[in-house]
C-alpha cells in the first residue's frame, strides 16, 4: 500500500516551514500540505508554529522578528523573514490566495499563549470551545472551497470546528492512540494523527478513521509506520515512500 503523503509544514526538512514558497515547492511530492495556524493580537490567522518570532519562551527563533505572535500586529508578524530565505510569515488569507493544493490546517493557538492540549473533562469542554470559537470562525471565513482537513492537539479546537461545521474533515493529534480514538469517536472525525511513538506503543493500530502518523523523517520510519498500520505519513522530507515495496 502506498500511503497518503502529508507534507509537514510544507516539507520543513527541505523548505522554509509554513511559507507560501514551501507550499509551492512541496505540492508536486505530496497529497496534502500541513500548515500551522495561530492568531495575531487582533485575531488574524497567520501561518506559523512557535509562540514567538524570536527564541524566547521555548520558541526556536526561526525568524528575524521579535515578540510573541499573539501580542503582535499582523504587519509585524508578516514582516518577519523565515530563516536564511526570502520567505516571510504569511497570513492564512495570503497563503490561500496564492496556492491551490489540498491543505491540512493544524489549529495551533487562538489569541492567547495558554492552550490546553489533549482531552478535557466534560465540565471543561464548553469553556474550551468558547475560547477557540472566534478564532476557528475566522479561519473558516478565510478559507476557500478547496479540500481542507482540520487537526489539533486541543479538544477545544476540535469542538469549535464541529460547532461550526458538522461534516468538516477533522483529526485529533495525539501522543496516545487510545486517547485519539476517544476524541475521534466524540467528534466523528475523518482521521487520527498519532505520533510514531504512540503507534509503536499501541496494542493495535487498527482504526476506522484514517491513521496519519507524524513526524516521519527517514525512509525506515516510513516503512515502520506503514507496517504498523498507517494510512498516511506526515513527513518532513519528500521521497520517503520509495522503499515501501522493497
Amino acid at each position: 500500500m502506498t500511503p497518503t503523503v502529508i507534507a509537514h509544514r510544507g516539507f520543513a526538512g527541505v523548505n522554509p516551514e509554513n511559507t507560501v514558497g514551501a507550499v509551492h515547492a512541496a505540492a508536486a511530492d505530496a497529497d496534502r500540505i500541513e500548515i500551522d495556524v495561530v492568531a495575531c493580537g487582533d485575531g488574524t490567522p497567520v501561518v506559523f508554529h512557535d509562540t514567538r518570532l524570536d527564541d524566547g519562551d521555548g520558541s526556536r527563533g526561526i525568524t528575524d522578528g521579535d515578540g510573541a505572535v499573539h501580542e503582535s500586529s499582523p504587519a509585524t508578524v508578516t514582516a518577519a523573514t523565515v530563516g536564511p530565505s526570502d520567505e516571510t510569515v504569511p497570513t492564512l488569507a495570503r497563503l490561500v490566495e496564492t496556492t491551490d493544493v489540498p491543505l491540512n490546517v493544524e489549529l495551533k493557538r487562538p489569541a492567547t499563549a495558554a492552550v490546553r492540549s489533549g482531552a478535557l473533562s466534560p465540565a471543561d469542554r464548553a469553556a474550551a470551545r468558547e475560547r477557540w470559537q472566534p478564532f476557528v470562525d475566522r479561519v473558516f471565513e478565510t478559507l476557500d472551497d478547496r479540500e481542507i482537513l482540520f487537526s489539533s492537539f486541543c479538544e477545544g479546537a476540535l469542538a469549535a470546528v464541529r460547532d461550526r461545521d458538522a461534516t468538516a474533515p477533522l483529526a485529533p493529534i495525539c501522543h496516545d492512540l487510545s486517547a485519539g480514538r476517544d476524541l475521534a469517536a466524540r467528534y466523528d472525525t475523518t482521521a487520527i494523527h498519532p505520533s510514531l511513538a504512540a503507534v509503536r506503543a499501541a496494542e493495535t493500530a487498527d482504526t476506522d478513521p484514517d491513521l496519519n502518523v507524524w513526524t516521519i523523517r527517514t525512509w525506515d520510519e516510513a516503512v515502520e509506520a506503514v507496517r504498523l498500520g498507517a494510512d498516511g505519513i506526515i513527513a518532513d522530507y519528500p521521497g520517503l515512500t520509495q522503499w515501501l515495496g522493497a
